[in-house]
């Protein structure tokens, strides 16, 4: 039930945009916060979890549209006699 609900946000010709917003937030946030506050540690732990989570996005993003072109491409090699 999740694997469907992450495939049809996928699917969504706006999510790339979604993510590209979403992951600016991510990255500026620390930076408008007095960084002093919480700590060097604790804004590299930050930076680096929210890379990593745009980086298992993207990897979720580049499968699903690898195998919208792998559809594709076998429909057209079954046409061509």
């Amino acid at each position: 039930m999740l694997r469907k609900k992450l495939q049809f946000i996928l699917r969504q010709p706006e999510f790339p945009f979604l993510l590209f917003f979403f992951s600016l937030f991510l990255f500026v946030t620390p930076f408008k916060r007095n960084a002093d506050k919480a700590g060097l540690e604790a804004t590299f732990i930050y930076l680096f979890l929210a890379w990593a989570v745009i980086c298992l996005l993207l990897f979720f993003l580049s499968r699903e549209y690898a195998g919208k072109q792998d559809n594709i491409n076998d429909e057209t090699d079954e046409m061509i006699p």
